[in-house]
């Protein structure tokens, strides 16, 4: 098994990336809401790019069995349902609904690598559940952080090299790690005994601070609160 990670939120070439699993990385926030909104028996969750996707979108679904939830400068966008929290997404909300989600970062990096063998949401909170998903599919791995508009994002990158830390742990046949998978499990290692120290370190996690969202940086800082995987195919996020 090869290991890479893409540092910078650039769509790689399709045919490059066709063989391989992927792991999408947005852990503020929007692959915490995938997972726990999964996890809270959610149907499946629809990413989309824009605002004006997400309200067309809504229409094609029988009244009240889809919402709408995302963010734009991290809050909540007028009309919707819900934000981008993933406190917010509560099982008495979400439970047999399907969600059409937009937000800066997390769902166009989805559609960026649709041409993944396998395209997941990663996130702290399944992290072990993502390590033994990619060691059973036993396919060449890109870890592929969503960013910061653009931008290198720690968080997402320390949530990457815990996913390598963990492969490597149980791995039974030789892994090659790209320079940038070396790198990313150097940032974990730095962070690994206080990852909201790297939260607060990073350009987004202060922002979110700045904007009144402190408390998602601990919830999204829990490891292992389920075994959800959620897959991402023609389309469509539902959980395994």
């Amino acid at each position: 098994m090869q290991i890479d990670i893409q540092l910078l939120p650039v769509s790689p070439v399709p045919s490059l990336v066709s063989t391989k699993a992927i792991v999408v990385i947005d852990v503020l926030r929007a692959t915490s809401v995938i997972t726990h909104a999964v996890s809270r028996g959610i149907l499946e969750i629809i990413p989309v790019a824009t605002v004006e996707e997400a309200f067309e979108m809504v229409k094609h679904f029988p009244h009240n069995t889809a919402l709408l939830g995302g963010e734009r400068g991290s809050r909540k966008i007028e009309g919707f349902d819900l934000g981008n929290s993933p406190r917010e997404y509560i099982a008495e909300k979400v439970k047999g609904k399907r969600l059409i989600l937009t937000t800066t970062n997390g769902t166009k990096a989805f559609h960026s690598v649709s041409s993944g063998k396998e395209v997941m949401a990663g996130s702290f909170f399944n992290i072990a559940a993502i390590a033994r998903r990619c060691l059973d599919l036993g396919h060449d791995l890109l870890i592929f952080p969503s960013g910061d508009e653009g931008r290198f994002s720690l968080e997402d990158t320390v949530c990457g090299g815990m996913l390598i830390d963990r492969i490597l742990a149980e791995v039974r046949t030789p892994v090659v790690l790209r320079d940038a998978s070396q790198s990313a499990l150097i940032l974990y290692q730095r962070f690994k005994e206080n990852l909201i120290e790297a939260f607060r370190l990073s350009t987004h996690g202060r922002d979110l601070m700045e904007r009144g969202f402190e408390e998602d940086l601990a919830y999204c800082a829990q490891v292992d609160i389920t075994d959800i995987v959620p897959i991402f195919r023609e389309g469509v996020i539902r959980g395994h």
